[in-house]
């Protein structure tokens, strides 16, 4: 899996712990059962016969139907008929965003001895990490037990009780040796398992409860900052201090593509409630952000969209995936830095990243799918001069070359190629804006675009017949829907182009239609078991943000209505007496106090769901009280590790830190535009009250320090809110 250096970085920042090598099964911790009962065979369910995939939604399993290995779902009915058939479950743990799964999986079912030994010995059991989002981070506190990097596909054996036994990560790059590594691994616990599965059962069961002691010991350490204002700030400093200008790196930046720094960035450099002198220090270094991603391969010059992770320590070479929620979260963060700079290739790379979303991701009922890359050879990316000359006419050969820089020898830094495994080899990107391109053509601008166009689409062709062909993602996924119902708002917002509203509007309706399950959410818009289809505290922050950020853009209260709705039911599902849980009880299967803090894949939703609390108490709708207290602490480490927190950081700074409008009655069709175009998160939104005393056609501001000033025009209103530093 290409990507899993993204995974490793992350963990190693989040957990300071030395990753090496290591195994695990069913560790003694002083307590152990002395047994001596053989296996015996068991009840096999006729559903364990053959392969139960069927018609499950999400890339994960659609994928896998069709295996000869009799993968069961990830539901309580499946651990169910593991406990009838006195089997172990083999699961694999894997995320439709990192595609390493497909031939990890495929290699599996290609061996008949492999085949063999699962369906015959175990409950196979596929896991969508990113559907059950519990299960995708367990996978963190099980690789730092065992000091190995988070790698994905995971292999865990469990028992019928839902206690792991054993588990493995299978490493980037291990076609080969796929084989090896389950026969090795699986030699030992199959071993324990015929010899005495009671001592299997009890140990991993105690090993367990010494699991979630440790988690929740390590949850409920009071660690919240008792000054957030100033701990806020520190953070951000800190996050800028990570950035050096000079060596253009990014430290503890990890492999991702910096949606959440450069968002959080940006919201501060045109924050009025900061200091001129700390918001420059946010625009100057996101300005230099823009500088390194904008021009670099991040963006895919033929397709459009953004690559959402990176090998090594530069933009130029990244890991060729994208996927629907990547490029919603970069859309989001680009738009913001268009506001903060007027850099308009930034605009321009946002709503291409919108574009290729709708061409790529959008399914049959107009939701949109999270999406399935292939995982396929890094060169195969990759383009050599003389490949660019074959695919075009030799004009547009020099042409292509010239404003993509590439070379003869290869573009690619020596630091990211110390093996020259790449050896004469480019990763495309264009070094101007497709704007600027095309007013300095020689020609005319549209000369330039109709060129731009022809040899697109040759190279396009060309790529595809290297690349082959590549399985589509067709199952409506709420997370990715709401992804882009928030990106279409902030690009309203952003644009002011109308027709970006409607489709934001349009796309919240489908999705609370196919989504909604009465009070409920659901991950996807069919049918499927509550452990893969319910919906985590993850989704519902997702979803708050996005009814929140159209009630903002269209200053209709009814999506007000359904976000406090949202809300408590959240409050229900997910408060637990001193944690924030990620699953529902309806849907769990392990036993863990499970909760997300730290953004290791996506966001996080302890900042996801600070920040509608955030948003919702200005809009006199708070939390349940309980369900707020869990949600609006900021944790002192996260001064520590800025680049972990920029979500809950950005809701800090909302929270402590309020720019607060009040909107007078009888506003003039510009002026109610121009508060609907306001930063949607930043700036938040009251209901007026006759205790405002706000005039009719006018907008009251309101700043954290008591502060207020009147506005009765766009250009008013543009000077109290967004002042430039």
């Amino acid at each position: 899996m290409k990507s899993s250096t993204t995974f490793q970085l992350r963990l190693s920042v989040a957990f300071g712990c030395s990753l090496l090598l290591g195994f695990t099964a069913c560790r003694d911790r002083g307590k152990t059962v002395e047994t001596t009962e053989k296996a015996v065979a068991g009840f096999i369910a006729p559903e364990l016969r053959s392969n139960g995939l069927g018609s499950l939604p999400g890339a994960i399993y659609t994928s896998q139907a069709k295996s000869a290995i009799n993968w069961q779902p990830w539901s309580r009915e499946t651990m169910a008929r593991a406990k009838d058939a006195n089997r172990l479950v083999f699961a694999v743990v894997a995320m439709p965003q990192y595609p390493g799964f497909q031939t990890v999986l495929g290699t599996l079912s290609s061996n008949p001895s492999l085949v063999s030994n699962i369906n015959q010995n175990y409950v196979p059991v596929i896991i969508d990490g990113d559907a059950s989002r519990e299960m995708g981070l367990l996978t963190a506190d099980l690789c730092s037990e065992i000091k190995r990097g988070l790698q994905l596909p995971l292999f865990i054996w469990l028992t019928a009780d839902g206690n792991p036994v054993a588990w493995i990560p299978v490493p980037a790059g291990t076609k080969d040796s796929v084989a090896e590594l389950y026969g090795q691994s699986e030699s030992m616990v199959g071993r324990m398992w015929t010899d005495d599965p009671a001592y299997v059962i009890k140990n991993s069961e105690l090993d367990n409860q010494a699991r979630y002691e440790r988690i929740a010991q390590r949850r409920n350490v009071t660690v919240q900052s008792d000054k957030p204002a100033e701990d806020v700030l520190k953070a951000i400093r800190q996050l800028i201090s990570l950035y050096d200008p000079y060596s253009r790196s990014f430290d503890e930046a990890g492999g991702l593509f910096p949606s959440g720094a450069l968002d959080l960035l940006s919201t501060a450099a045109i924050h009025p409630g900061l200091t001129p002198e700390f918001r420059a220090k946010c625009l100057e270094t996101t300005q230099e952000l823009l500088t390194d991603l904008l021009g670099s391969a991040m963006f895919d010059p033929l397709e459009g969209g953004v690559f959402t992770s990176r090998r090594g320590n530069s933009w130029s070479l990244p890991v060729f995936n994208r996927e629907c929620v990547g490029q919603a979260r970069a859309a989001v963060a680009l738009l913001n830095a268009y506001r903060a700079t007027g850099n308009p290739w930034a605009l321009e790379k946002a709503l291409g990243a919108i574009r290729y979303s709708e061409k790529n991701f959008t399914t049959q009922s107009g939701l949109f799918s999270v999406g399935l890359g292939a995982e396929i050879e890094t060169s195969a990316w990759l383009w050599s001069v003389e490949e660019i000359e074959r695919a075009l006419s030799a004009e547009d050969a020099a042409w292509w070359i010239t404003i993509t820089g590439m070379k003869g020898l290869g573009n690619l830094p020596s630091e990211v190629d110390p093996q020259r495994e790449f050896f004469r080899n480019n990763s495309l990107a264009f070094k101007k804006s497709i704007a600027e391109m095309a007013t300095s053509d020689p020609v005319s601008p549209a000369a330039f675009t109709t060129r731009l166009e022809s040899v697109s689409a040759k190279l396009i062709q060309a790529r595809q017949k290297k690349l082959g062909e590549v399985q589509l993602d067709h199952s409506a996924h709420a997370g990715a829907t709401f992804r882009m119902v928030s990106a279409y708002a902030s690009a309203f917002a952003a644009t002011g182009d109308v027709g970006l509203r409607e489709k934001a509007v349009t796309l919240l309706q489908k999705a609370r239609q196919a989504f909604g399950q009465g009070p409920k959410l659901r991950t996807f818009a069919t049918e499927a078991p509550a452990a893969i289809n319910e919906g985590r505290a993850f989704l519902y922050g997702l979803a708050l943000q996005a009814t929140l950020d159209v009630a903002a853009i269209t200053s209709d209260n009814s999506w007000l209505v359904w976000s406090e709705d949202l809300a408590t039911t959240a409050a229900e599902l997910f408060t637990d007496a001193d944690f924030l849980k990620e699953c529902p009880d309806s849907a769990k299967i392990l036993d863990l106090p499970v909760t997300d803090l730290v953004m290791l894949f996506d966001d996080s939703t302890a900042g996801m769901i600070s920040m509608a609390e955030c948003r919702l108490a200005e809009q006199q709708r708070p939390l349940v009280s309980t369900f707020s207290q869990l949600a609006t602490p900021l944790p002192t480490y996260a001064t520590e590790r800025p680049i972990l927190h920029t979500d809950l950081l950005q809701a800090t700074l909302a929270r402590h830190f309020k720019v607060t409008i009040i909107a007078g009655k009888d506003l003039g069709p510009e002026l109610k535009l121009a508060t609907q175009r306001l930063p949607l998160r930043m700036v938040q939104r009251r209901p007026l009250t006759d205790l405002d005393e706000v005039p009719a056609g006018a907008v009251k501001v309101i700043f954290s320090n008591e502060n207020s000033r009147l506005a009765t025009t766009p250009g008013e209103l543009e000077q109290a809110v967004l002042p430039l530093p």
